[in-house]
């Protein structure tokens, strides 16, 4: 399986000259954590939502946000080229799968814009691969023998498991979750985020306190039948 099969083609992207307060309402509208950064087809950076936290770390937004500061809005007009991440990792529509995964795991990232001689063609997420992972492990024959054989509708991960936990409290803290499942908070959060990318879960970085995940109220995965 190539990325030319599974990337998203109709990609959004971010101008190098938009505000850091353009960017913040663009990511929020389209419900997504990151996005390139774009001169039209050639992409020149990239910003996710670790570079939003790390810019506001940095100029010290949230006092300015808490003391109503008015120069908070000259911080917030500042241009992605100034804390955009530059260098970028990146795949070609005919890589396969198995490099896709790699780059993702090795690098700690949660996206991989797709880039074919010079130009911005797709991108492909985390999520996009659990998807395909998840749809090929539903739909293979020899998956579906193993459920019959073990009674189970569908097979449980680790990243299910998470999610019946968050819906069972409502939020949990990546703290406590971590300890429940034995795994490290950046595990969590990694799980965590895929579930976000399909709207099932909010992650949550509080000024103070531990960062949490909670279930997105009135989802339609989360009502009860």
């Amino acid at each position: 399986m190539k990325v030319k099969d599974i990337m998203v083609k109709d990609v959004v992207t971010i101008n190098p000259n938009d505000t850091f307060y353009d960017i913040v309402g663009l990511l929020a509208e389209k419900e997504i954590s990151g996005a390139p950064v774009a001169e039209g087809d050639k992409v020149v950076g990239l910003i996710s939502e670790s570079d939003i936290m790390e810019f506001v770390s940095e100029k010290h937004m949230v006092t300015m946000i808490e003391n109503e500061d008015k120069a908070m809005k000259n911080k917030a007009s500042m241009k992605a080229n100034q804390f955009m991440t530059k260098k970028v990792i990146s795949v070609s529509s005919g890589d396969s799968l198995a490099k896709v995964i790699k780059l993702l795991d090795e690098k700690d990232i949660n996206r991989l814009p797709v880039i074919d001689k010079g130009k911005l063609v797709g991108i492909i997420t985390r999520a996009d691969v659990v998807s395909v992972v998840s749809e090929y492990l539903t739909e293979h024959p020899a998956m579906r023998k193993m459920e019959l054989e073990t009674d189970e509708k569908t097979l449980k991960t680790n990243i299910d498991l998470l999610l019946s936990h968050v819906k069972e409290k409502g939020s949990v803290r990546m703290k406590e979750a971590a300890k429940e499942f034995g795994v490290d908070t950046e595990r969590i959060e990694k799980w965590g985020r895929i579930l976000e990318d399909y709207k099932l879960v909010k992650m949550h970085y509080p000024p103070i306190g531990d960062p949490k995940i909670s279930i997105i109220k009135g989802d339609k995965h989360d009502k009860k039948k």
